[in-house]
Order: C-alpha cells, then sequence, then structure tokens
C-alpha cells in the first residue's frame, strides 16, 4: 500500500496538466494534434484535449483513444446560420491551381471559419470559466489559428507550445524569426519542382511565400480584433503571441525534408503518427486479402479524403481506364467513393471500392505501388513502409511534398493535369510497376526513416516535459523578429559592400556582451541558466552515440546537403530575385520618364520647325 501511495505522489508532482487546441475542419491536422495529445496522456500526464467544431461532419471523427477529457465547443448560431463545410471547399480543388497569381479564394472559407470560432470562443464566459478551473501547466496548439493562443494568455498559461501538422508555414517561420531561405527551400504551398529552381522557380516561390504571410497575417489581424473586443485593445496580437511560444514542434523529417536552416525552438516530430506496431498488428478481411492474390502485380489508387476520385475530370478517369488496360498483370484498387461505376465495368482487373485499409494494404508485401495525392499523412505512412509510389497533387502543401520524396527516388510526381496526357500516365506507371530501383530506394528509405536516433514520441515528451519545467525561453526569440527587413536580410550591407569592406567585429563584440551582461551576470540568472543547461531534453553523450551508430547504419546522406552550395552567391541569397523586383518597380517610372522625355523633345523639334518656317 505504500509503494501504491508513493507511486501515485511520484506521478502526480511529475505529470502537467496540458490543454491541447485542435479545431476539427480536417483530418490530417486533427490526428496529428490527436497523436501528440495521447502521447502525452501515455506519458502520466494530465491532458484536456480542446476540440472547437468547425465542420459537423468530422464531429465524431477526434482522433484520440487514450486521451479522455475531452472538451467540445460546439458551433455557434453564427457558423450555423452560414454553413461551410470541408467538403463544399474542396469541390473545385480538381480545376484550381493555387500558385501566387490565383486560387487565393480556396483561403476564404477557412479564415471566415477561424473568426467565427474564435467569436463563440470569446463570448462563451462559462467556457472560459470551465477551462480556467483546471489551472493547465502547458498549452500546445496548431498555430494555423492564433485564436488558441489568446486563449492560453487569458487562462495565464505562460508556457506555450506550437505544433503544425505540416512542415513549416510559412507565416509562422515568419513569426518566429525562422530564415525562410526561398532561393531553395521551397514554400509550403509553392508548386515549384523542388530545392533547384531556376529564376522562375525562385520569382514564383518568393512571391508565394510572400502572399502566404501576406494572406495569413490578414487572418490573424482579424482574429485578434475579435479577441481584443472582449480582453481589451492593448491585449497582445500574434506579432507576440507566436514568437513567445517555447518549442514550435513541425510534421517534419530531417532526413526527408528538403535541407533548411531553422532556429533552436524548431523541434521536427515527422512521423508521431504513424503507429507502427499496430499497422504490423493489422490483418486484411478477406476480401481485400483475395484481391491482393488475384495478379502478379498490385496497385492501391487513392486521392484522399478530400479531393474525391470522382469529383475528376471525365478525360483523367478515362486514361486511367486505358492505363489499366495497358498492365493486364497489375490488380488495380481505386477508392472511389460513388455508387454509379458504370464507366469501369469492362475491366477486369480494377477493383473500385469505396474505402481501403490504407496501411494495412501498404505494409503488405503483395501491394507493388501505390498512387497517392501527396497528402503529408499518405506520404509519412509511405515512407515509413517502404512502398514506390506515383504522386499527383491536388493541392496546397501536396506538391512540396511529392517533389519531397521523389528527389529520393523513390516515386515519380505526375501533375495533375498530366492525368489528361495518356501517354505520359502509361510511363510512369509502367516505370513505377516495373523499374525495381524504385522498390529499392523505397525499402531503403523506409529502413532509415523507422531509426531515427531519437524517436518522434520521445522527442514530443521530453520537450514538452522540459517547457513545464522550465519554460518559457524568451531569450530563444531571435532578435531579428525586431530588425528592419533591410538590416535582416542583410541588404544594408550588401549596399555597403559595394563601396567599402564592412567590419562587424564591434557590433557583434557590443552585441555579445550585451547578451552576457542581460542573462548571465548574475548569481539569479546563472544558477538558472546551469539549471536548464544540465536539464537539456536529450543529453549530448546520448547524441553522439545515437547519431554516430545512425551514420555507420545508413550514411552517408548526400540528400541533406543543402543544394545553396551549389548556387551562386547572388543566387543563394535572393538578390536577383530582389534587383528583379526592384527593376519591376522601376521598369514604369524609366518608361514613363523616357516618354515624357521624348514628348519634350518632340514639343522643341515642333517649335524649332515653325520657326524656321516662319
Amino acid at each position: 500500500m505504500i509503494i501504491v501511495l508513493l507511486l501515485s505522489l511520484f506521478i502526480f508532482t511529475d505529470s502537467f496538466r496540458i490543454l491541447v487546441y485542435s479545431p476539427a475542419f480536417a483530418g490530417s491536422h486533427t490526428n496529428f494534434m490527436a497523436r501528440i495529445a495521447d502521447t502525452l496522456t501515455e506519458s502520466g500526464h494530465n491532458v484536456t484535449f480542446f476540440v472547437p467544431i468547425f465542420d459537423e461532419a468530422r464531429s465524431d471523427q477526434l482522433g484520440v483513444k487514450l486521451t479522455k477529457n475531452v472538451i467540445v465547443m460546439e458551433k455557434s448560431e453564427e457558423m450555423k446560420l452560414d454553413p461551410i463545410t470541408v467538403d463544399n471547399i474542396t469541390a473545385t480543388y480538381w480545376h484550381i491551381t493555387v500558385n501566387s497569381k490565383g486560387g487565393h479564394s480556396l483561403f476564404e472559407p477557412v479564415h471566415k471559419l477561424t473568426v467565427q470560432s474564435c467569436r463563440s470562443l470569446f463570448s462563451n464566459s462559462e467556457l472560459l470559466e470551465t477551462l480556467r478551473a483546471h489551472e493547465y501547466d502547458v498549452g500546445i496548439a496548431e498555430p494555423l489559428m492564433t485564436c488558441s493562443l489568446a486563449l492560453f494568455r487569458h487562462l495565464k498559461i505562460e508556457k506555450v507550445i506550437l505544433a503544425s501538422s505540416c512542415p513549416n508555414y510559412d507565416s509562422v517561420m515568419a513569426a518566429m524569426g525562422e530564415p525562410a531561405d526561398t532561393s531553395y527551400v521551397p514554400s509550403i504551398f509553392s508548386e515549384v519542382s523542388g530545392d533547384r529552381m531556376d529564376f522562375a522557380d525562385r520569382l514564383e516561390n518568393y512571391d508565394m511565400y510572400s502572399f502566404m504571410i501576406e494572406r495569413y497575417s490578414q487572418m490573424y489581424d482579424d482574429e485578434a480584433k475579435v479577441y481584443r473586443r472582449f480582453l481589451g485593445e492593448d491585449f497582445p496580437d500574434w506579432r507576440e503571441l507566436i514568437p513567445d511560444a517555447s518549442v514550435h514542434f513541425t510534421n517534419s523529417i530531417p532526413y526527408l525534408d528538403f535541407p533548411r536552416p531553422s532556429i533552436q525552438k524548431t523541434i521536427d516530430i515527422g512521423g508521431i503518427s504513424v503507429d507502427l506496431e499496430k499497422i504490423q498488428s493489422e490483418t486484411l478481411n478477406g476480401d481485400f486479402d483475395r484481391i491482393l492474390d488475384l495478379r502478379e502485380k498490385t496497385m492501391f489508387i487513392s486521392f484522399g479524403t478530400l479531393a474525391k476520385s470522382s469529383e475528376m475530370p471525365k478525360n483523367y478517369k478515362e486514361n486511367l481506364l486505358e492505363v489499366f488496360k495497358s498492365e493486364p498483370n497489375t490488380t488495380f484498387i481505386w477508392k472511389y467513393e460513388h455508387d454509379d461505376v458504370r464507366f469501369a465495368e469492362s475491366l477486369e482487373n480494377l477493383e473500385l471500392v469505396k474505402w481501403a485499409p490504407q496501411t494495412a494494404l501498404l505494409n503488405d508485401k503483395r501491394l507493388s505501388a501505390f498512387l497517392s495525392h501527396g497528402g503529408l499523412g499518405s506520404t509519412i505512412e509511405t515512407v515509413f513502409l517502404g512502398k514506390p509510389t506515383i504522386m499527383v497533387p491536388i493541392f496546397f502543401d501536396q506538391c512540396r511534398n511529392a517533389n519531397m520524396l521523389s528527389r529520393l527516388g523513390t516515386s515519380i510526381t505526375l501533375r495533375k493535369t498530366d492525368l489528361g496526357n495518356f501517354d505520359k500516365l502509361k510511363s510512369y506507371f509502367h516505370q513505377i510497376l516495373h523499374n525495381d530501383s524504385f522498390r529499392k530506394n523505397a525499402e531503403h528509405v523506409a529502413d532509415v526513416i523507422r531509426n531515427q536516433p531519437i524517436k518522434p514520441k520521445q522527442l514530443v515528451v521530453k520537450y514538452t516535459e522540459f517547457v513545464g519545467n522550465y519554460g518559457p525561453f524568451h531569450h530563444m526569440t531571435p532578435y531579428s523578429l525586431k530588425m528592419p527587413w533591410i538590416q535582416r536580410y542583410g541588404y544594408d550591407v550588401l549596399l555597403f559592400k559595394i563601396g567599402a569592406i564592412l567590419a562587424p567585429v564591434v557590433l557583434l563584440a557590443a552585441a555579445f556582451k550585451l547578451f552576457l551582461r542581460r542573462f548571465f551576470f548574475s548569481k539569479k540568472n546563472a544558477e538558472h541558466v546551469a539549471d536548464v543547461i544540465r536539464n537539456q531534453p536529450i543529453k549530448p553523450k546520448e547524441l553522439v552515440v545515437k547519431y554516430t551508430e545512425f551514420v555507420g547504419n545508413y550514411g552517408p546522406f548526400h540528400h541533406m546537403t543543402p543544394y545553396s552550395l551549389k548556387m551562386p552567391w547572388f543566387q543563394r541569397y535572393g538578390y536577383d530575385v530582389l534587383l528583379f523586383k526592384i527593376g519591376s518597380f522601376l521598369a514604369p517610372v524609366v518608361l514613363l520618364a523616357a516618354i515624357f522625355k521624348l514628348f519634350l523633345q518632340l514639343e522643341r523639334f515642333s517649335v524649332s520647325a515653325v520657326k524656321k518656317n516662319k
């Protein structure tokens, strides 16, 4: 009995009360946040999963399995009067291209839902009191919206963690002070072909990055207007709330993602949503087991839950059917949502299903290949389970995900418009089914990813506990956030270098001296810093051993070398794009000046001609 009591006391005193904010509007986002919540619950922490309902169709798809303390905020009357569903939003995805010049209307529904939900939250005083009564130690939220961060500040939760279900949001990177390096790091929604960009790609990537920052800034500002009406006009907005977060979890895998610079607050936990033990214990039911034995090869086709196969253009479907006919020794399992399947009745090697056990299929050795839309969840599952893939990105981050994978030789990327090109489609299907190098590369990458030195669940637990014990870490916020853009990106230095050689040693020494004086030269601060440093989540010796063994087993990792090393300096730092932007701005002015000058010359010529005639 004494042992039980002591154990209970130990668990109580060492666990944290954690609030996880996760709106119900898209499965991939909800599942990612649910996995974080369940991981922390499994580690003995007291987790509350708070779910504002954005889409009622997903109100019973919350994703949590171990976390039992779930608080649901139903849709407000305002939201019910103007219902917006994810299915309504995605109906046009087959026909719209999202880039810096178009497709921007797709952001409007989410913008509207976010503002409405924020108003619903802060007008619900009873709910706010319920949340306040829990006295949470740590708050975790996805920075797709910032009303959650305002809620944490209102509840006096000082220790905050951001968790992005994507590799990273451009708007959050900028707000956190993380460098973008758009010259070789694709923007989250950019359609450029990868990290090896020509000038047109770099220009588009820069424009898309700039658009995303501007678009999300508008949404964040509109949220701030809402919560400031309830909390006061002097309440901090997202420009303070986002960088005040102690840690930023991202759904990125360092050995898979494009190499990029990051700040110390960014912790990559990609793969946390993949439960390998559960997947490997799954068994296929009779129908799917039978289908996999029908032919020599089997290929699974799914465009995810948002972009429905039944809504794709007719000529795309017809081309796919012709490709299936050209591979008679392959069975194709196609996730197709509609009851009317008469268009495909004549094909013997096609199985149309409304639902499929995706992970169980991908884990089965009899499955030869996968055609995917490139959603991050499916992409990571594909990587872990080692299947060669054709990626057909439809919208948002899917193009980036597809290019991220294809550079490793495990997949082929097709634009969705290429579904209208039969010859290209047939060629790519033949390659993925019959070129064994894709399978070998996919299996090698799976072996590497499964054996990362530090597992995602371990990172989530250790860093959450680290923040709970020692956060917040305001001194880890980059000073760049307070700098004018001309200084932050070094343009002032570049301009000065054109005329002279700059010696920054004095400025750096002064800044370093100020940093030391502020954070270290006092006994209290010194003791606190020592306590933090001694209790880092992962010890240096452990890192040395694990990463050395990882390199010994799976290295070298040539694909992790930033492509920037092969770029001329003026491209690497984006100066060519900057000069082009300046030139684009000045060109009309110069042209107008030239026209005006020509007009004056013509006028003078006319006057002199008249005088001569006289």
